[in-house]
């Protein structure tokens, strides 16, 4: 350090400006902005965040759909298991049996959870069937998007599940 300030002593004065100058950076302030490499980062995160995102939210929708279907499979099959004992709920209020189509529908509807099946149920036939006779359950519904903006971009997916099995031999 000592020799650079014996080198700088001798030079003239003009010398020792211009010396002094070319250290420091020339020109405006937006041409030493251009010029440098401040903030190319910032610029390659706004570049890249957006498809990240769309990426993760992708994931997250897709795996809100393939749940949604699940839940309504399982909801179906064990309402179907229900249906095939041949056993009926009794109304709480009044201790008078509600007919089987209804408790398979009440039975569903507890299962299913947060989808919105509304009064998609379908039940063949329709009071339930006899003993050893085919029972088919089956609800159709419609997703809806978690996150906003989805429904206008993407179109919307239905869903129809159904499940059918053979009545037990009722035991009364």
């Amino acid at each position: 350090m000592a020799m650079w300030k014996t080198r700088v002593r001798e030079l003239s004065e003009s010398e020792q400006f211009r010396a002094h100058d070319g250290a420091t950076y020339r020109g405006s302030a937006t041409a030493r902005l251009l010029r440098g490499s401040h903030g190319t980062g910032l610029v390659e995160f706004a570049l890249v965040l957006p498809v990240l995102l769309f990426l993760m939210f992708g994931i997250f929708e897709f795996g809100r759909i393939g749940l949604s279907q699940l839940t309504a499979k399982h909801a179906v099959a064990e309402a179907t298991r229900y249906a095939v004992t041949g056993h009926q709920r009794t109304d709480p209020q009044t201790g008078e049996p509600i007919p089987r189509a209804e408790t398979i529908r009440q039975i569903l509807r507890e299962t299913v959870g947060p989808l919105a099946i509304a009064d998609s149920i379908v039940i063949d036939p329709a009071d339930g069937g006899g003993p050893e006779e085919l029972v088919t359950v089956s609800v159709s519904f419609t997703y809806t998007y978690f996150l906003p903006g989805l429904e206008d971009v993407l179109p919307p997916v239905d869903f129809t599940v159904r499940t059918a099995m053979k009545n037990e031999p009722f035991i009364q």
